[in-house]
């Protein structure tokens, strides 16, 4: 009670953290990352349109019309979904997933050195039998430390294609 943190504290912390940050990141919020390589617009295709998300190109004819390369420590659901995203408003009918990456990113926390007090009561029994209390707060040294983790970042390189017809 009186140590530090425990582990399974800082780990709750963080998955609080990333569901409070995971609320601000939205899929939209990647369209910034699109770079279209033609002017020609195209008409966005409908939220419930599926978008395939291919390995390699298609064996039919199909135009590049754009872009999308960002990365997260949101995980491969959030960039699935930026994906498709993009696909639609774009008027994309496939995605080319070029080149995916993951590395490492070690994060830090300084928590610094503090004093707490904790309140000792105190219980004494007069010349004439009546009970006395009195509270004292004693001083306890908590000493700062460094908290670590490690979040591990994901990158996309995707083409949108639109299939010749």
């Amino acid at each position: 009670m009186c140590g530090r943190f425990s582990n399974t504290f800082w780990f709750g912390l963080l998955a609080a953290v990333s569901l409070f940050w995971a609320g601000y990141a939205s899929v939209e919020s990647t369209a910034q990352f699109y770079m279209p390589y033609t002017t020609k617009t195209f008409p966005p295709k409908p939220p419930e349109a599926v978008i395939p998300i291919l390995g390699k190109a298609p064996p039919e004819s199909y135009t590049k019309i754009g872009r999308l390369a960002f990365e997260t420590d949101l995980g491969w659901k959030f960039l699935r979904k930026s994906m498709i995203y993009n696909a639609q408003a774009n008027g994309a009918d496939a995605v080319i997933l070029k080149n995916v990456s993951t590395r490492d990113r070690l994060n830090t926390v300084q928590v610094p050195p503090r004093m707490e007090y904790y309140p000792v009561q105190n219980y004494y029994r007069g010349r004439h039998g009546k009970v006395y209390g009195s509270t004292q707060w004693i001083p306890y040294f908590q000493p700062g430390y460094t908290q670590q983790w490690v979040d591990q970042i994901t990158a996309i390189d995707a083409e949108m294609i639109v299939t010749k017809k």
